[in-house]
C-alpha cells in the first residue's frame, strides 16, 4: 500500500498531536515539546528533554532542576551534569540540596609508588618510587615536580604542602629526625625527639610544622627558619599526652592544633597562647577537620566514626553494617562544603561516602582494585583522588 506523504506516519512528531515523540527524534514546538518529551513515563525520553532544555532560559532550568528529583537516577545524573557550573541563585540552590557522589565512577588511574601522600585538594601527590627516591608529581599538569634522594637504610615517612613546593620527612629511628625539603632542596633538619617521631602535620599555609611521637611530646617549628617555637612537653606544660602521640591534624586557619595517641585521649591545643588544651576521652586513629574549621571527625576500632564540634559536642556517629568487620579506618576527608565524610579503608578494600547531617550511608565503593591510605576532595568537590597500597592513584568523579 502506498503511503500518502501528506498524512504523518507513527512517529513523525505532530504540533499539537498525541504521538509518543522517539527518544533519538528532534523536539519541535519550542520549549512546549520539550515539557511533553519530559512528561513521557520512559526515562530515555526524558532524558533527551533534559539535555534539549538548556536552549530555552529560565523555562528550561526549571525543567533541568525539577529532574533532579526525578524518580530515574539517570535523569537526575543528566539533569546535574546539565546544571553544575551554572550561576543562577535557583540553580546553586537546588544544588546545594542534590547530593552527586551516588553517582561517582573511577574515572582514571595512575601508576605511582608506595606510601602515597596528597596534599588537600589532591592536586599535589608525592610518593615513594621503586628506586626508593621520593618524588612529587602535579597530577593535574601529570608532571614531575621533583625528587628527593632515597635514605639509605631507615623507613621514612613524609607529608607534602598545599603547592608541592614544601615536602618534610620523617626519618624514623631510636631518634627519629625531620627534613624539610624546598623545591627539591634540603633546607633543615630538625632535631628534638627523645625516641620516634610518630605524627607530621604542616599548617595550611605550610609556615608550621607540628612533630609528635612517643616521648609524648608536640613541638612545633618555624618552617621557614627551621627553628622550634613552641615545646608541649610533660615536664613543662599541663595536660599533655600520657601515651604515645600517633596523630597530628592543624585547623584551616591554623591556629588549633589536634592530637591524638594511642590510648583514648584527644586534645585540642590553641598553641599560639599556649593554654592547656581542652581533652576528649575517645580514640583518634584517624583525624580530620571540616573545611570551615567547625567540626573534628575521628576513626577508631570497629570502623565506627566520630564528627563533633570543636568544644566535644557530638553531631554524627557512623557505623559501617554488622556484617563488615572493619579493623580501623586508614583516612578521612570532608568534602568542601561540609556536608559529605568519605572514609577509606586500605585492609576492607573499601570506600564509603556518608551524609553527615542524616548519618546515612550515600555509596559504598568495595573491591581488589580498591585499598586506599589516603583521600583527598578537589577543591571544587567534583573529584575525590585517592592514593591506594597497590600504589596506584586513582581520581573519583561524574
Amino acid at each position: 500500500m502506498t503511503h500518502n506523504t501528506q498524512e504523518p506516519r507513527e512517529y513523525d512528531v505532530v504540533l499539537g498531536g498525541e504521538n509518543i515523540i522517539p527518544a533519538t527524534g528532534v523536539v519541535l514546538g519550542g520549549v512546549a515539546g520539550v515539557k511533553r518529551r519530559f512528561a513521557s513515563a520512559i526515562a530515555e525520553h526524558r532524558v533527551a528533554a533534559v539535555k534539549e532544555a538548556k536552549k530555552y532560559g529560565k523555562a528550561g532550568l526549571e525543567i533541568g532542576i525539577k529532574a533532579l528529583k526525578d524518580e530515574s537516577e539517570l535523569v537526575q545524573k543528566t539533569a546535574y551534569l546539565q546544571l553544575r557550573g551554572r550561576k543562577e541563585e535557583a540553580v546553586k540552590q537546588a544544588l546545594s540540596q542534590f547530593n552527586y557522589y551516588r553517582f561517582f565512577e573511577c574515572l582514571r588511574t595512575l601508576k605511582a609508588g608506595e606510601q602515597i601522600a596528597l596534599n588537600s585538594t589532591g592536586e599535589k601527590a608525592a610518593f615513594l618510587a621503586s628506586n626508593r627516591t621520593i618524588k612529587v608529581v602535579d597530577l593535574n599538569a601529570m608532571e614531575l615536580l621533583y625528587a628527593i634522594p632515597k635514605y639509605p637504610r631507615n623507613q621514612q615517612s613524609f607529608i607534602v604542602s598545599d603547592d608541592g613546593e614544601i615536602l618534610v620527612r620523617n626519618i624514623k629511628a631510636a631518634k627519629s629526625f625531620v627534613e624539610i625539603w624546598v623545591g627539591g632542596e634540603l633546607e633543615h633538619t630538625l632535631y628534638g625527639h627523645q625516641g620516634e617521631i610518630r605524627a607530621i602535620a604542616l599548617s595550611p599555609d605550610a609556615k608550621t610544622l607540628a612533630t609528635g611521637g612517643d616521648d609524648r611530646c608536640i613541638k612545633i617549628w618555624d618552617v621557614s627558619s627551621g627553628k622550634l617555637i613552641l615545646n608541649i612537653s610533660p615536664l613543662l606544660m599541663w595536660g599533655t599526652h600520657k601515651e604515645s602521640i600517633i596523630r597530628l591534624a592543624f585547623s584551616p586557619d591554623g591556629k588549633t592544633l589536634v592530637s591524638s595517641d594511642i590510648s583514648r585521649s584527644i586534645k585540642l591545643w590553641n598553641w599560639q597562647n599556649r593554654s592547656e588544651p581542652q581533652t576528649l576521652n575517645m580514640v583518634g586513629y584517624s583525624l580530620a577537620i571540616s573545611p570551615d574549621g567547625q567540626m573534628l571527625a575521628t576513626g577508631c576500632f570497629k570502623g565506627i566514626i566520630t564528627i563533633l564540634t570543636l568544644d566535644g559536642k557530638i553531631v554524627q556517629t557512623l557505623e559501617p553494617d554488622s556484617h563488615v568487620l572493619h579493623y580501623l579506618f586508614r583516612c578521612i576527608a570532608f568534602s568542601p562544603d561540609g556536608k559529605t565524610i568519605v572514609v577509606g579503608d586500605g585492609y576492607q578494600k573499601s570506600i564509603d561516602f556518608w551524609n553527615i547531617k542524616t548519618g546515612k550511608l550515600i555509596r559504598s565503593f568495595t573491591g581488589e582494585d580498591i585499598s586506599p591510605n589516603c583521600l583527598a576532595f578537589s577543591w571544587d568537590g567534583q573529584s575525590l583522588i585517592a592514593g591506594n597500597n597497590d600504589k596506584t592513584i586513582k581520581i573519583w568523579g561524574i
